[in-house]
């Protein structure tokens, strides 16, 4: 498999690209590239090159372009909007809806949620998220946004097309009866282990949300996002 590398877009308009000291670091010390490797290069906003390692030092690695074009951006914006839930977790949701087309990650402090915000915390999703779209070689990194209260996610739903809210209270809708069709900016409200309180659903629910169900087992936090997404990613993208 090809190595992906996110560098400025700025280095993409050069002859010899040249990679960030931590980029760097990964491709010299972990992945060993050698001169006259190919390499994928990206911007992160769907700016993307062929290139060749043209040199390997300790302090930087050089990569000469031969070939670079523009992917489209996504045609559907699809908004995770997660509690967070234990670390290990979180971190698998994080590298899933990265995978299954996420354009947007919120994470979100509700009632149950038990995180304490940490900013080395946010520097190591950024981590997670960003090295999950070189593997999978996502053109356009989604946007993983700083940590917010439940009720300031509030406001901003009815800039959506469709908001879906995970829910284990009464009057849900089965997920898969909620038409989605002809939806170009959609999000998907996720609760922490223990759910969002019946508070917060119905406060979801005021503000446009639509509750609904993902069948007769009760899914974990993570399981939920990724059941959500892949029927998002399969029914829109």
């Amino acid at each position: 498999m090809r190595i992906n590398s996110l560098v400025d877009a700025s280095e993409l308009e050069k002859g010899v690209a040249v990679l960030s000291s931590e980029e760097s670091h990964h491709l010299a010390r972990v992945l060993r590239v050698q001169p006259g490797q190919e390499i994928t290069l990206f911007d992160g906003q769907g700016g993307v090159a062929d290139a060749v390692i043209e040199s390997v030092s300790k302090t930087a690695v050089e990569a000469r372009i031969s070939k670079r074009w523009q992917e489209p951006a996504p045609s559907v914006e699809i908004d995770l909007i997660q509690a967070v839930p234990k670390p290990e977790r979180w971190e698998l949701v994080l590298q899933k809806a990265v995978e299954l087309g996420a354009t947007t990650i919120r994470p979100v402090l509700s009632q149950h949620t038990e995180f304490k915000p940490n900013p080395k915390k946010q520097e190591r999703w950024s981590k997670i998220v960003l090295n999950a779209a070189q593997q999978c070689e996502v053109r356009w990194l989604p946007v993983l946004q700083p940590l917010e209260k439940f009720d300031a996610v509030l406001s901003s739903l009815g800039s959506y097309d469709l908001v879906l809210i995970g829910s284990l209270y009464e009057g849900t809708k089965p997920f898969r009866e909620v038409p989605k069709a002809g939806k170009s900016k959609v999000a998907m409200l996720i609760g922490p282990e223990g759910d969002f309180s019946e508070e917060e659903v119905e406060a979801a629910v005021l503000a446009g949300a639509v509750p609904v169900s993902f069948g007769d087992r009760i899914l974990r936090t993570e399981t939920a996002a990724i059941y959500g997404l892949s029927v998002l990613a399969y029914e829109l993208l």
